[in-house]
């Protein structure tokens, strides 16, 4: 693969100039005041160029991928390399359910351009698998090429190298909605205090410890934003009660521990007042219960035994969680009877107003309250922000968590929306809407029209 770079314009020069080495030394083969033409200009002198460590090995593409998403897995299962295993199995489900079935097998590694991206993609996507899944394995591509480089199969990653799905225009769906990520519906500030209410074991009458866990889970999450695994994760340890801080490091999926994602998830910070009292008053049922065993996990199981102790199960909280949204009226389940196990019950979630992970409602909660309130606190600045919830850019955090509108609702806070719009556009008309007669054709109030039976677009 031929060795080239982009100079950009400094001094008087104005052009963007592209250098290909030729015998040792660089020379100038393209310029252009415009870097997407360099660029453009570089991926076809990559494209051109014959590649001779892949043409030596004779690997394919889908040999190639097979051989990484394998390496991955092997990440995962070393503790040390701090791979998720839960997300290294992605790479090995790619291969088996799209990248073996449907890419060409004849395809050498050096030959994967954007043209067979392109290719592949509308393949797979005309096979039906919806826009959004189809770029998340058409780019691995690229972490596939980087492990070859690795490898010495090939001396480069060509022109793969800046490819974008979103950049190609024949990818761009016709309906927008089909490249979005699904939005995380959030709860409302109503719905959370009712939420709390029907944990509070202070409205139970002789709540149980299994209550006051639930209770402080729940606070945690809607006061905090935590994730499951970072939750599931805490110690006591890292808990300080006196300097009212708490530290997340700890991770646990399934019985996976780790230690979060690389950027900004490792944080402390500073624990909201009115959950300080929570977690003061769950410390002491927590010891009480397992008096004279010290328990470091903050949510362990609460079986008691002289075994090891193990964290509440990710199940067994999601199962709460629905229960209690089922009770409220925010969703519809059923139990059901496990498969070659009827005696065995667990629960089915019909429909659920917060989707299939009924925990990450809640950090979109935290981080939209805390971006509202931003214009009015001072001492929330993005720094804040971002160390509270564990994220590392604003836009990105503002964007995916922070962008809901209906943090608030209710006829009391419609009421002053109301008002705030009338006083923003002071227009009037001579039109009410007691006036049935003469603004709606003389249709009586009952009529289905105007009560949006019939309504057409």
């Amino acid at each position: 693969m031929p060795l080239t770079k982009i100079l950009k314009p400094k001094g008087g020069c104005k052009y963007h100039r592209l250098l290909l080495k030729v015998d040792g030394k660089y020379k100038v083969v393209f310029k252009s005041t415009l870097k997407s033409e360099v660029n453009l200009e570089r991926s076809k002198i990559r494209a051109k160029a014959v590649d001779t460590n892949a043409l030596v090995s004779k690997k394919t593409f889908v040999d190639l991928y097979k051989e990484f998403a394998e390496h991955k897995i092997k990440v995962g299962e070393n503790e040390r390399l701090g791979g998720k295993m839960t997300s290294m199995k992605t790479y090995l489900g790619y291969y088996r359910k799209h990248i073996f079935p449907n890419f060409d097998k004849d395809i050498l590694i050096n030959e994967v351009t954007e043209d067979v991206a392109i290719s592949f993609f509308e393949k797979l996507n005309g096979l039906g698998v919806s826009w959004i899944q189809t770029e998340n394995v058409v780019m691995t591509f690229q972490t596939a090429l980087r492990y070859a480089k690795r490898k010495n199969y090939i001396t480069s990653i060509g022109p793969m190298e800046d490819f974008k799905c979103r950049d190609q225009e024949e990818l761009i769906s016709k309906n927008p909605k089909d490249m979005k990520y699904k939005v995380t519906p959030m709860i409302t500030l109503q719905e959370a205090e009712r939420l709390m209410a029907y944990f509070d074991p202070t409205k139970k009458n002789n709540p149980s410890t299994k209550d006051w866990m639930n209770f402080t889970i729940v606070a945690l999450f809607l006061f905090t934003g935590m994730r499951m695994s970072e939750l599931r994760g805490l110690k006591w340890k890292a808990i300080d009660l006196i300097n009212k801080t708490i530290t997340v490091e700890l991770t646990l999926v399934g019985t996976e521990k780790g230690y979060g994602k690389k950027d900004g998830s490792r944080r402390t910070y500073r624990i909201h007042p009115n959950l300080m009292p929570i977690l003061i008053q769950w410390k002491a049922k927590h010891t009480r219960h397992f008096t004279p065993h010290k328990i470091s996990w903050v949510f362990p199981s609460l079986v008691k035994t002289d075994e090891y102790i193990v964290p509440v199960c990710d199940r067994t909280i999601r199962d709460m969680l629905n229960v209690a949204y089922s009770d409220l009226g925010f969703a519809e389940i059923k139990w059901v009877s496990e498969k070659g196990r009827e005696a065995k019950k667990r629960i089915k979630v019909i429909w659920s107003k917060f989707g299939t992970a009924p925990t990450k409602t809640f950090r979109h909660f935290a981080a939209t309250c805390l971006w509202d309130a931003q214009n009015s606190n001072e001492a929330l600045t993005d720094n804040f922000t971002l160390n509270y919830i564990g994220h590392q850019s604003a836009e990105f955090s503002k964007r995916q968590y922070g962008s809901h509108k209906n943090l608030r609702g209710g006829k009391e806070y419609e009421a002053k929306i109301d008002q705030a719009l009338k006083n923003a556009i002071p227009l009037t008309s001579g039109v009410t809407i007691d006036d049935w007669s003469k603004n709606h054709g003389n249709l009586p109030k009952d009529d289905p029209f105007l009560n949006g039976v019939n309504d057409e677009n």
